[in-house]
């Protein structure tokens, strides 16, 4: 009888052993700050810090003169989009748009064939574009997002100069004009608790800009590569 009665008892047992369940798991410090999931949000809000880097163009001149110039075509940038998805799945479907700016200041020393200089300007350019596109997100495991997006873009610029060898100071010009062009980026982010995305992007654009009659327009081509921020929403 006694090995009959063992019996129910170690049937109760496992029953309560089944109804506790798995042991509850312990959080460390750092469990509320890794990635839990991809975020399905239909909303982000983005910046962007970074470089824009534009193709050299040619450099025309007097003839018997060459140009000079000491500045780079390596400008730093500024930006922030708005994406929203009007479709949920594993591939978000949505429109976004934003701005990106970027500045640079450069000398320009236009001297003859001997070597002697003919005239120095300073050059303050800025460029300003907006941009409505399409665009698609694809939230993947570990809390992952990758994305992709093209559209228009209208397209800024303002060039401010200075003579710096007028005998009196200097004398300075400014021009500024519209323009139109495209643009398409990409990018990967990983999500924090929040829900916060931290990641890389990458955008093409090639735009241009009309400064007036008095000079030719200006055409833009170049990459940004920059860090991203965003919050989802």
């Amino acid at each position: 009888m006694p090995s009959l009665l063992r019996l129910p008892a170690a049937a109760l047992l496992l029953a309560l052993a089944a109804c506790a369940g798995p042991e509850p798991q312990v959080e460390s410090a750092w469990t509320s700050y890794l990635p839990r999931r991809a975020s399905t949000s239909r909303n982000f809000l983005q910046g962007v810090v970074g470089i824009t880097q534009y193709t050299s163009g040619p450099s025309v001149a007097a003839p018997g003169t060459v140009v000079l110039d000491d500045g780079s075509d390596t400008l730093p940038m500024l930006g922030g989009a708005f994406q929203h998805a009007l479709k949920d799945g594993p591939l978000q479907l949505g429109i976004e748009g934003g701005l990106s700016g970027s500045w640079l200041t450069t000398r320009t020393v236009l001297a003859a064939g001997n070597g002697a200089v003919v005239t120095q300007r300073e050059n303050e350019l800025f460029l300003l574009d907006g941009f409505v596109g399409a665009y698609a997100s694809i939230p993947l495991e570990g809390g992952w997002r990758v994305y992709g997006g093209t559209g228009p873009v209208m397209q800024y610029a303002g060039v401010d100069t200075e003579d710096l060898d007028q005998p009196l100071g200097t004398e300075a010009d400014s021009l500024d004009g519209f323009g139109g062009g495209w643009y398409a980026r990409a990018g990967v982010e990983l999500e924090f608790d929040g829900p916060l995305l931290i990641g890389l992007g990458v955008r093409w654009v090639d735009s241009f800009a009309d400064l007036g009659p008095d000079l030719n327009d200006l055409f833009l081509d170049g990459v940004q590569f920059g860090l991203t921020l965003s919050q989802a929403y």
